[in-house]
């Protein structure tokens, strides 16, 4: 289930960027449809779509999103989906609503390739040129020669599992996940470990929510650490900050982005080969805000960060930001001012107005700081 039609294939196929993640055209039943190209998930539409298609559920059964939340889920077969030129027959997709986490919903997508069908073939990204080659053969995909490779386990899904290495500790049960827009996130044991082995190992907490999952939010305390010693394979990545969260890590697309990606399901193996890149800079507000009702609240907060030096407090309501109004806050109204924070990141400075839960209003001036240096 879920090959190609043909025999012999090449394509590359150019997508757009959106919140960082790749979107892909594609055809069902005569119709094109945006859809996040997300290595940790399975083939999915959302309800609409499968209402448009008029797909039966097959299948019940139990997932979990990049938030470790956990969802009963039904599943589909697509007759045929298009990428390109190239038909995937006989896909089984899993139906999901999209639309019920704003974040998601922002995206404006009909649904998700998945593992399951990209298993199938081969798969090169190219985040620079905003290119997608997928082929049948692996030997008529160019690696460059200044490429690292590491393996990678395949979960039942076929989602790539990675071990990574830092001071020494090794890392399981990382999901490659370009349906992630993080970076690189490693799991709470794994900060465990490596505290218990380097005493002087420096770290920031953070608490709330930073991210959401098809199932919400998830509430949680995370660290973040910056490090020169993770290793992947052969490959050193230094200079980078990295979180640690929950039982599983995960590596996003803000990570993979610095690379052309190649991945092979047949020998289980990625490839990474660097792309020009900035150094990272890390300064931050330290504090994100996200929709609950037609409020907008923080939702998480950095401790040291100037956000809580200014005694900015987890469920306080944000009015504005730099003069703009958030209150009474629509979907549409959140999705600009999720694009907007792209900007915030660009700013030094930022005014907000705050009520806490009180009903007490005040103005909070905040200057970015590099919170490691």
């Amino acid at each position: 289930m879920g090959n190609a039609a043909q025999k012999n294939y090449k394509e590359e196929i150019f997508f757009e960027s959106r919140a960082g993640l790749i979107v892909v055209k594609v055809t069902i039943g005569g119709k094109e449809y945006n859809f996040i190209y997300d290595t940790g998930a399975v083939n999915a539409v959302t309800k609409e779509l499968a209402e448009a298609l008029h797909l039966k559920p097959i299948l019940d059964q139990t997932a979990q999103d990049s938030e470790g939340k956990k969802g009963g889920i039904k599943f589909a077969l697509i007759d045929e989906l298009k990428l390109g030129k190239i038909s995937f027959l006989n896909t089984s997709a899993a139906i999901i609503d999209l639309n019920a986490v704003p974040e998601l919903a922002c995206l404006h997508v009909d649904g998700l390739i998945g593992a399951n069908m990209m298993r199938k073939a081969f798969w090169q990204i190219n985040y620079v040129k905003h290119s997608l080659i997928v082929a049948s053969s692996m030997d008529s995909l160019s690696v460059p020669e200044n490429a690292f490779s590491f393996p990678f386990k395949p979960v039942i899904s076929g989602t790539p599992i990675v071990e990574v290495e830092l001071n020494g500790i090794k890392s399981k049960g990382n999901i490659f996940d370009t349906g992630s827009t993080g970076e690189i996130t490693l799991s709470s044991p794994t900060f465990k470990n490596v505290l218990k082995q380097n005493p002087g190992f420096k770290y920031l907490r953070g608490i709330g929510s930073s991210s959401a999952g098809l199932y919400g939010k998830g509430n949680d305390t995370n660290y973040m650490a910056k490090t020169d010693m993770l290793k992947m394979g052969n490959l050193l990545i230094n200079n980078r900050v990295i979180e640690f969260k929950r039982d599983d890590g995960n590596l996003g697309s803000a990570f993979f982005k610095d690379y052309i990606v190649t991945l092979d399901w047949k020998q289980n193996k990625i490839w990474f080969a660097p792309q020009p890149k900035n150094e990272q800079e890390w300064d931050t507000f330290g504090f994100s805000a996200t929709k609950d009702n037609k409020k907008l609240i923080v939702s998480y907060l950095i401790e040291n960060s100037p956000a809580a030096l200014a005694g900015i407090k987890l469920g306080d309501e944000v009015i504005s930001v730099n003069g703009k109004n958030y209150t009474n806050m629509e979907v549409e109204d959140y999705c600009e001012m999720l694009d907007k924070q792209a900007l915030w990141k660009k700013e030094k400075n930022m005014q907000l107005v705050l009520k806490n839960e009180s009903g007490i209003e005040k103005i909070v001036t905040l200057e970015k700081k590099k919170l490691f240096n």
